[in-house]
């Protein structure tokens, strides 16, 4: 049975420069990527001190109402060649989307709404909600904390300049408290 996680991010920066960064190629946003394909690039993912290479797919951006959308899905690959290895079968892939929700008057809120299925038949879904949905959460926040990081560097070089050539900076935005996650 897939399991949901939806996990959310204040993000600090001007919400325009913020929605032309994620809108642009994510690359430049995706956090240490490495372009393997015209839409997929692998990235380390991190569960605690652990980390795995996975693939990243990220689909073109739309918009629905103040939020800028993007699909997102990863699979997990062989630290030396990036294929998939029977070892694989024991980690998770992820599917699900990646979005900037601006706020009037408020920070914006970068937000992952997945699933994934916890491998191992049902063994491996009664360990999941023993143990392993706790390192999925901490795996999507740690990537949703990266990815927010690196959007708000993204977002002061895409930033209009100022009257004297210097790049403005939504600087009286609150700093975030950490990533909030929704698990079910």
């Amino acid at each position: 049975m897939p399991r949901s996680v939806r996990t959310f991010l204040p993000v600090v920066g001007d919400p325009t420069s913020l929605a032309r960064a994620f809108d642009g190629d994510p690359q430049r946003w995706l956090p240490a990527a490495r372009q393997e394909g015209p839409s997929r690039w692998r990235i380390k993912a991190h569960a605690g001190s652990l980390s795995r290479p996975v693939m990243v797919t990220i689909g073109p951006p739309w918009r629905a109402s103040r939020t800028y959308w993007r699909t997102v899905s990863w699979d997990p690959v062989d630290p030396q060649d990036g294929a998939p290895t029977a070892l694989d079968r024991f980690l998770p892939t992820l599917d699900g989307e990646l979005g900037l929700h601006l706020r009037r008057g408020g920070p914006a809120t970068l937000v992952l709404d997945a699933r994934y299925q916890p491998p191992g038949g049902a063994l491996g879904e009664a360990v999941d909600a023993l143990a392993l949905s706790r390192v999925a959460r901490g795996t999507v926040e740690r990537f949703l904390e990266d990815v927010a990081a690196r959007l708000a560097a993204e977002a002061l070089l895409v930033a209009p300049a100022g009257p004297n050539g210097e790049r403005s900076a939504a600087r009286d935005l609150p700093e975030h408290d950490g990533a909030r996650t929704v698990h079910t």
